[in-house]
């Protein structure tokens, strides 16, 4: 008998008292733009994309937290888990776009004269012999 929920007047099942009202969707969106962050992370070329859904899940993440503090949600795991989530996104995007950016900075010659012998060569053999010298520039 008490697996029946309760009906209003009109039918409809009344909640209890004190869950009326609770809204999760802010923590529940930290969660998840924190983990696209943390994989689009991981897959170097969208390293700034990850940085910049990061920032907008440490907002969401810490927004979660403080309208549970206020009462008004519930899932204080999954704005937690969000917020650490993003936060990792956030810095590992951070990370990888600057490494990437000096690495492509301090080689910019080195692709430059590979762009130059690549026009030039004139058959597969020529073509080979750039790319042999380009990675024998990138090793030193």
């Amino acid at each position: 008998m008490s697996d029946i929920p309760a009906t209003g007047g009109g039918g409809a099942p009344v909640s209890a008292p004190g869950t009326a009202g609770r809204r999760n969707g802010i923590g529940t969106a930290a969660l998840v733009v924190g983990v696209v962050s943390l994989v689009l992370a991981i897959l170097v070329i969208f390293a700034p994309l990850a940085a910049l859904l990061g920032l907008i899940g440490t907002g969401l993440g810490i927004a979660g937290i403080l309208r549970v503090n206020q009462g008004m949600a519930d899932n204080r795991g999954q704005a937690v888990a969000g917020l650490i989530t993003a936060l990792l996104g956030l810095a590992l995007g951070v990370a990888i776009s600057i490494s990437v950016g000096t690495f492509l900075t301090s080689h910019v010659t080195d692709f430059n004269r590979l762009g130059s012998c690549l026009d030039n060569a004139s058959g597969s053999a020529a073509r080979e012999a750039c790319a042999r010298e380009f990675a024998d520039r990138l090793g030193k």
